[in-house]
């Protein structure tokens, strides 16, 4: 074990103190009373150095840790073996099948189909949300995804993840150019406002009223996801497009592929947003998240309280009386820590 947290804390060492407060303070929490302590705990988030910092919180807890990571990031295959080096137990995840845990800690639901946890699941995202809500589950899950705190990664920090990797990975000057976003829930949002920093001809194209309301009013130009037609249009005279929906195949089910002629597609949803109609080439890195390709896929002070979040989910399986099924993360919890977050930052969670 002393590997272990030897190998973290050379992970902690490229990120400033002041970018992690909350895992910093849940670190002291559990150091003292150990509460993960006989817990078999798998945990499913991309696998990057930021994830790294937030596995002390377990092992220091004392859980019973298995790490793997989603299919829809290549991990850094030298921070795995590293990983594995100081004492790390990895297995990838086509490799898990049925084995007995009694917490798991999900990333878009890919855990749902390989493993039934004893006590109950953590979701982080929306996307495994909806699916874990569409199964017929006999344990508990709670979404952390449906709460206020999921706005400061989903909203801020893959907004200016996005941008960031996006010229990051085209070298492109984007000033003025014709951008368009599908879907305006938090990712879709944050991306279209981070946009305005370097263009104002953004359109979005969203499904439900209440978000084609809120991207109107923003000041985006704005297409209903129903109106086939002139969406088509609009996307043959675009730079570039994203997807950001959440939805699988989205694409390729409503609309023609050949429409799609802008220079660059890019995918940041957890499934294959555009679908079978398009070719892995022809999207960004293979149709995989584009900021999971750059160094830094989301700014750890925007990753600090979800991760926190995620976390402190194994606490309340433990000590709350579930019923089976999805639960979202206590408001009353997440009220808090967004407020406390926005007083260090000087950040708001709603754009």
């Amino acid at each position: 074990m002393e590997s272990i947290h030897q190998f973290i804390n050379e992970q902690k060492g490229y990120f400033d103190k002041g970018q992690y407060p909350f895992l910093q303070k849940q670190l002291k929490r559990v150091a003292k009373n150990l509460p993960y302590k006989g817990l078999r705990i798998l945990h499913n988030i991309p696998f990057t150095r930021e994830t790294i910092v937030k596995l002390e919180t377990l092992y220091v807890g004392g859980a019973d840790l298995v790490v793997t990571s989603p299919s829809f990031m290549e991990v850094d295959r030298e921070l795995v073996h590293q990983f594995v080096q100081a004492g790390g137990d990895w297995v990838p995840i086509e490799k898990i099948r049925h084995q007995s845990f009694d917490i798991t800690m999900d990333c878009a639901a890919e855990l749902l189909d390989k493993t039934s946890p004893s006590i109950g699941g953590v979701e982080i995202t929306g996307t495994g949300t909806n699916k874990y809500k569409a199964a017929e589950i006999d344990y508990p899950v709670i979404s952390v995804d449906q709460s206020k705190i999921k706005h400061l990664e989903g909203v801020l920090g893959t907004g200016e993840a996005f941008v960031r990797a996006f010229l990051e990975l085209t070298q492109e000057n984007i000033k003025g150019k014709k951008m368009m976003v599908f879907g305006y829930g938090k990712v879709g949002r944050g991306i279209a406002h981070h946009l305005k920093n370097y263009t104002q001809d953004i359109t979005v194209v969203e499904q439900k009223q209440e978000h084609i309301a809120q991207a109107f009013h923003a000041g985006f130009k704005v297409l209903s996801a129903d109106d086939q037609k002139n969406v088509e249009a609009s996307a043959s005279q675009m730079f570039a497009i994203v997807t950001a929906t959440g939805i699988k195949n989205v694409i390729s089910d409503r609309y023609n592929p050949k429409a799609f002629k802008a220079k660059y597609l890019a995918n940041m949803g957890g499934e294959d947003e555009f679908g079978y109609g398009f070719e892995k080439k022809g999207v960004m890195c293979e149709k995989r998240p584009i900021n999971f390709f750059v160094d830094q896929p989301t700014l750890m002070r925007y990753l600090d309280p979800v991760f926190y979040a995620h976390n402190l989910g194994v606490d309340l399986l433990r000590f709350a009386r579930l019923d089976n099924g999805v639960h979202p993360f206590p408001s009353f919890l997440a009220e808090e820590i967004v407020a406390e977050w926005e007083s260090i930052f000087n950040e708001k969670e709603y754009i």
